[in-house]
């Protein structure tokens, strides 16, 4: 049994619909600009990937956005986006219809809202509750849609969104779900959120007043990620269902697979990243041997980067530098739970047009990342198998693989 992809929706800096998120990665357009969104003058880092444009007015009543979080909008909106690319799934019973969304923080942009207003001794607002929790997202793209099979949300820091797909997976493989809305949103541009990750120097503050050149991963002189927002839906299903309805399939969700490193809560480490690589090509039934593209995690921190290196010259030994390997996160920053949903569809676009994205601002790599990490210009490489790479804190480790239909 087969599972593939009918449908996608994103919303990023860099595009929203996958066709503007494409043509913009292609390009090498870069999303990242000086923060609007809130006085960024006192914090150490005062750029990210902010969505230019997005008004929930524009596809949600006056009741939503009253009840949701802004991560919760970006998720409907991408749901929105996939379920009509995907043609809608009104063949099959709400009850067979599932819901799997990861994100690492939820609502936090309510949280610490609501909590400034408590300091205050002002009011709390009284969806503070509803809007921060993390299946928000999740519960109220089943209440828009209405569907009533299993609802689930993962939240494992910057893997939520590949596990929120794998999960998708194994629903369709155990047969709890005929299709499967999967992927991550979040929305973290906010002064409490940057000043933390700033306490713990993983974000970018060398590059604030040329913000489109922060985000560098695997080149020299990286200092540390950028904060972005954003989100990416798939529509999974199994393909003898998908063919019956006459759907458009772009790829195949071939393999998942997971690892903790149970090392540290923050430092990456090798040995679990290599595990979770290779338990996804086993699961597809495949060979190292197999894979011809990455799209990685590779988020600009200087650690970050080396270490997945790393882990693929472990895995892939002297293949590894003949695998085509990019970093969406290049142009659209760190999207945290959303960034393997949206690192996914740059995956399955990779697979469907036969084009590598660049990763840009790679002028010079660094000594110790020495792959082919396509620098600058997009390649046509038509690859056939494709992984996403998601590491998050607390040793969580994601991978997912993704074919072509042939």
């Amino acid at each position: 049994m087969h599972v593939v992809v009918t449908g996608m929706g994103v919303v990023s800096p860099i595009g929203i619909g996958t066709d503007q998120f494409w043509t913009a990665a292609v390009n090498g357009v870069s999303g990242i600009q000086r923060i609007e969104s809130f006085d960024a003058s006192g914090q150490r880092s005062q750029i990210a990937g902010e969505i230019p444009g997005f008004n929930p007015a524009g596809f949600l009543s006056a009741k939503y956005i009253e009840q949701t979080d802004r991560f919760t909008q970006l998720a409907l909106l991408a749901t929105s986006l996939a379920l009509e690319d995907a043609g809608g799934l009104d063949v099959y019973a709400p009850q067979r219809l599932a819901v799997s969304i990861g994100s690492g923080m939820g609502g936090f942009a309510t949280f610490e809202a609501s909590a400034t207003r408590n300091f205050r001794n002002q009011p709390t607002p009284p969806f503070t509750v509803p809007r921060t929790m993390a299946n928000s997202a999740a519960a109220w793209i089943a209440i828009k849609h209405r569907f009533k099979g299993m609802n689930l949300t993962c939240s494992t820091a910057c893997s939520s969104g590949a596990n929120a797909i794998g999960m998708a997976l194994d629903l369709l493989r155990t047969g709890r779900a005929d299709a499967v809305i999967a992927g991550g949103a979040e929305a973290c541009v906010l002064p409490l959120t940057m000043t933390a990750f700033e306490a713990l120097r993983a974000l970018t503050t060398g590059f604030n007043t040329t913000p489109t050149r922060a985000s560098r991963p695997f080149a020299k002189g990286r200092d540390g990620f950028v904060m972005s927002e954003g989100a990416g839906v798939l529509i999974l299903e199994k393909e003898e269902n998908a063919k019956q309805r006459g759907a458009k399939m772009y790829a195949r969700l071939a393999g998942y697979g997971q690892a903790c490193d149970a090392t540290h809560i923050v430092m990456p480490e090798m040995n679990g990243q290599v595990a979770a690589m290779r338990l996804a090509i086993t699961d597809a039934g495949m060979e190292p041997d197999s894979i011809d593209y990455i799209n990685a995690h590779a988020t600009s921190t200087p650690l970050g980067d080396i270490v997945e290196t790393r882990a693929i010259k472990s895995l892939f030994e002297n293949r590894a530098g003949d695998i085509s390997i990019n970093a969406t996160k290049s142009m659209i920053g760190h999207t945290v739970g959303a960034s393997a949903a949206i690192g996914s569809i740059a995956t399955i676009m990779a697979l469907h047009t036969g084009i590598i994205h660049p990763t840009i601002n790679l002028d010079e790599a660094d000594p110790e990342c020495d792959l082919a990490y396509t620098p600058n210009h997009a390649q046509q490489k038509n690859p056939r198998n494709g992984l996403c790479n998601a590491f998050g804190f607390g040793g969580n480790n994601a991978s997912i693989l993704f074919t072509t239909l042939e």
